[in-house]
Order: C-alpha cells, then structure tokens, then sequence
C-alpha cells in the first residue's frame, strides 16, 4: 500500500430525511488475484438504474470453511479501509482483471459505527436485494475438507429431477434401492475423473450436503437476502449455480430417506427454514412475523437485535396499520423483544406468541419480561403454533376456538393480564424427551423406548380403563405423541403408529426385566432385540416398520419428533393426559385462555 494510501477512510453521512433513498455503491476496479482490493464509493439514489450486484456472505469463521476473522485493509476512494476477511476474499474472487464491477456489500457500503445510519439503511436493504440485477450468494473457496465446487456439478441433474412427473418421482423416493441416484453421482465423479465404482456415488452427494454446513447457512440475514432476489446464483469457489436450482435440488434430495441421513438435524433445520421461506415467497402474500422468527430462531446473527431486524422486511404483517414494528438500532436488546411481543399480542387477535418455547433458565437478557420471547436463544421445541413449509399449522387443535386474546399490559408494560379460567391440576409428570443427541442407531433406538415406556406408565395407556371421551387409552397416548390429528389423517396415522408399536412391546420386555438400569446389558440385548425384530420384519414383508428403514412410517416418526422434543407428558387430577413443557411440575395450573 503507498504512502498516499495510509490515511484512513471516513464516511460522508448519509441524509435520512431528504427525499429518495440514499444508499452507497462500490466501483470495484479491475486487478489481478494479488493485488490489493481497490474501489471507490458511489453515492446514488435506490430509485435510480444502476446494474449492480449485491453480495450475500458471512462475516464468521465458523463452519468447514476457516476464515481468519481480523480486519484486512483495502483501498477505498485512495484511503485505507479494513473490511472482514471473508468478505476481502469473496471481492477478489469477483473482481475482473479488464473491467470494472458495480457491488453493493453491507460492510462496505453502511457505516458500521453509526447506529442513525444503520437504523435507515436496514430498512431499505429488502429493496437493495430485490432491485439488484443479480445477488451473488458466496459460500467461500473451494473447501480443502470436501470437494465443493464438484458438489455443485450435481445440481443441475438433481434439479432437472425435481421437475419430473410426480408419479416418476415418487417412485424413486419409494424405490427399495438408490441405485440410479447413486449412478448419478457416479456420473458427476467419472465426469471429473475421480474414483466412481461401487457406492462411492456417495462421495458427491456427501459433498453436496456438507454445502449445507458452511457458515453462510446459518446466518439470519441470508433469509432476507436470498429470499428478496430477483436473480441469484450460488458461487463456491470458481463454480457457481443458479439459486432456484439448488433449491430444487436439495427439496428433491430430502425426499430420499437414504441420502437425507447424511444430514445432521441440525443442518437440516437450517436448510429447510431457508426453502421454507423461499417457497413462501414464491407462493405470494408472505408470512405472519411470528411464523417467520418461529422457523428461524436457529440462525445465528452477531447483534441479538437482528433476529428481529431481518425478518421485519419479509412479514406480511409489518408496516402501517400492522405491527408497529421497525429496526431500531438506537434501542437496545430488551427494549427490542419486548416491543416485538407487545405489538403481536395486541395486534394479532390471539395469544399463539405464548406457545413459543420459553428457556426459564437460559436466558441472559435482564429485565425481559415473561411473556417476551429471547429470540437471541435456538430453539429446541417447536410451538404449537407453528407452520409447515406450506403455510399450514403443524398442529391443528385450539382448545379455546375461535375466541379472541383481550391482552391488558400493567405496571408500566411488565405485566401481562390475559382472561381464561383454572380447569384443573397436574398430578404426575413423565421423563422429559430431551433434543435427540445420540448418533448411533444402537444406542438411540433403546433411549428412545426408555422415555416411551416411562411415559406409558404415567398416562396410564396400557391399562383396559377408556379415557374420558370413551376411547381407548392407547389411541389416546398415540394421537397425544403427535400433538393431535385431524379426522381424515386418522386411520393412516393409527396403522403407522402400530407398526411402530411392535417396536415399542419388544422393548417393554426389556424393561420388565430391568435391564435399563444396566447399560451394557441393556444395550447387549437391545443389539439383538433389533437383529431379531429386523430379519422378522423382513421375512414378513414388513418393510414400513422403522427397523427396516421404511418410507411408509417415516411421516408419523417425524410428527412425533416435532411434538415431543423439549416436552413431557402429564396427568391431571381430572383424568387428562397431554404435552407440556420441560419445565413443567406437580401441581402445576391447568388453565384455558382466549385466544389461547
């Protein structure tokens, strides 16, 4: 860097109260691979026709991708300015050695220290993305743990897949084997002349999921920005993809149970929190506020206050004579959260902001009322009120109807007061299904049955008593496994619970004996329980039971998951059995609300 360069950059304000929207391009100019990032900045009205593109990526070191997170300086309008790593690399990359390029990138074109700015800018920033002639999605450089840019070669056959006629496709999501998948990904390894016999189509199908575990994924800003644009494309390295057809290629993908297993949960959750959205913006009006900060409350963000921020621009219900909700960095965390769930409960006509998951004892933000989520925690409990990909209530039971929320806030908005009634008393608890951390099948499986026979043993499923509806207990204990079922799912969902239940008598077995207090033994004769149950499933031609991987019961074991992760079962005084929350206790309230 010469001399002329050394003094440090410093930004012009930007009005925020002339007419138009100000906001700040970059001409980054043309230089070969080692020279320094030059550019200058162009100061423009949002209005105004510039063919720029605007660049999404992370500003973490986290992920299979290690960036070094320390400042790195460039040259901007002949001064010096330090900008992340991440986002240095992803500029050389880009840059072209003839021409110059026309980039709008956050770290450069707001001013980081000026809260007024960054308030003003971050309203616009749904507009940047949408108005942008192409938004660049940068995942890092090719990755030296796993073969990325050859990952990216599988798209376009996943995609043009996906596109089949349904019945083709679900016949080869319903196929015992996966040999033409694994062809496919054969044919991308033979393509780069690497080792393609056997199974080892594998290999590029674990490259194109380990995508999903760069840090790009897990930021809260990706929602919006990937979301809002007109024209994306995914750029690894030197490879790069159109966005629409890297969705459709990992929807087509998760719909195969033997390539979804390469994913983590947690992965997974990232992903397909990110394909939801998409899909809704796709389909037309957007998403309630709520639903969107339900579905990505796993997403990271370095200012807590993002987690808000970020899904304000793609709400359907934001803006004027809506949720009077709109970023403020000039506020500060709790004031943040707290007006958040003060608009949705005055606004939205009901009380679905108080099945949000709570963590009594995790949270660190002080002074945060009760009833205000801490949206900077993850999320391990889904709430029963969230959606589906498609818009659709994951659990369609409301005990109290169509009534609706008369929320009244006291003492100077601390206090929440909401009508209902005390119905009954919690008299007996079960084990708490805690998130899934077991990654051995071995080892999962009898986990599992050891919280479904203490729970049998609390709700009173195996006694020859009827439930207070006159049904039976154990048609109970399944419909309350999966949060509820509406009428036309009922037969289909009892026939998978009671393939499923071979499993669970099996295991009962065990515990009769008492070999769950010894762990070796236990998992010793789990080990043959589950060779014997397999080879019995299989002769029988069982092959919808969980023990031989079947595609047919994969729909009731994920509802399950979804409803009882984070959860208990309980008993009431009066009879009822239900799912409440980890923290639950003897004696707890039972209690129905308006709008509840």
């Amino acid at each position: 860097m010469n001399n002329s360069c050394n003094e440090k950059f410093s930004y012009e304000r930007i009005s925020t109260t002339s007419n138009g929207l100000r906001i700040r391009l970059i001409e980054l100019f043309p230089g070969s691979s080692d020279q320094i990032i030059e550019c200058k900045i162009i100061l423009s009205f949002l209005e105004e026709p510039w063919a720029y593109k605007a660049l999404s990526y992370t500003w973490s070191s986290s992920g299979k991708i290690w960036i070094p997170n320390s400042p790195t300086p460039i040259i901007c309008d002949n001064k010096h300015l330090d900008i992340p790593k991440s986002l240095e690399t992803a500029l050389c990359h880009l840059r072209n050695p003839q021409e110059s390029r026309i980039i709008w990138a956050d770290a450069i074109c707001i001013n980081q220290q000026d809260d007024d700015e960054k308030t003003h800018q971050v309203r616009l920033m749904r507009d940047i993305y949408r108005r942008a002639r192409m938004v660049i999605i940068w995942l890092g450089p090719e990755s030296i743990s796993g073969p990325g840019e050859l990952a990216l070669d599988l798209v376009p056959p996943l995609a043009a897949a996906s596109k089949e006629p349904t019945p083709v496709v679900e016949q080869l999501h319903q196929s015992a084997d996966i040999r033409q998948l694994m062809q496919l990904g054969s044919q991308v390894l033979k393509s780069h002349g690497m080792p393609h016999h056997g199974n080892t189509g594998c290999t590029v199908y674990r490259a194109f999921f380990d995508l999903l575990e760069r840090p790009w994924f897990t930021r809260t800003w990706i929602v919006q920005e990937a979301v809002m644009a007109s024209k994306a494309v995914l750029l690894c390295g030197t490879k790069s993809v159109l966005w629409i057809d890297f969705l459709d290629a990992f929807a087509y993908s998760i719909k195969q149970p033997s390539l979804i297993n390469i994913l983590t949960p947690e992965t997974l959750a990232y992903a397909l929190g990110l394909l939801s959205a998409c899909r809704a913006v796709q389909r037309g009006p957007g998403q309630r506020l709520l639903d969107l900060l339900l579905q990505h409350r796993q997403y990271g963000a370095s200012d807590p206050r993002d987690k808000v921020f970020t899904l304000y621009g793609l709400a359907n219900n934001t803006g004027s004579n809506r949720l009077d909700i709109k970023p403020d960095y000039r506020r500060n965390k709790v004031e943040v959260y707290t007006d958040v769930a003060k608009s949705i409960l005055l606004r939205s006509g009901d009380l679905d902001l108080l099945s949000v998951p709570r963590h009594s004892t995790a949270s660190t933000v002080i002074d945060l009322p009760s009833w205000a989520p801490d949206w900077s925690l993850p999320q391990k409990q889904t709430s029963f009120s969230a959606r589906d990909i498609s818009g659709n209530r994951l659990f369609q039971f409301k005990a109290t109807r169509d009534t609706k929320a008369d929320p009244k806030f006291l003492v100077d908005d601390t206090l929440l007061s909401v009508k209902g009634m005390f119905i009954d008393q919690v008299i007996s608890v079960g084990s708490l299904h805690e998130t899934a951390t077991e990654s051995m099948f071995l080892t999962k499986i009898p986990k599992e049955q050891t919280i479904i026979n203490n729970w049998e043993r609390v709700s009173g499923t195996r006694s020859w008593a009827s439930y207070l509806n006159g049904e039976k207990m154990v048609d109970v204990f399944w419909q309350t496994l999966i949060g509820g079922c509406a009428p036309t799912e009922y037969n289909e969902l009892r026939d998978q619970f009671l393939d499923i239940n071979r499993t669970i008598k099996r295991f009962r077995m065990l515990h009769y004996m008492g070999l769950q207090n010894y762990r070796k033994t236990y998992l010793a004769a789990s080990w043959v329980m589950l060779v014997n149950s397999g080879m019995s499933d299989a002769f029988h031609m069982r092959f919808s039971s969980p023990l031989t991987g079947g595609y047919i019961t994969r729909i009731f074991a994920t509802r399950m998951a979804i409803a009882v992760t984070q959860r208990r079962i309980v008993k009431t005084r009066k009879g009822y059995i239900g799912l409440a929350a980890g923290d639950t206790a003897v004696d707890d309230s039972v209690a129905l609300v308006q709008g509840g």
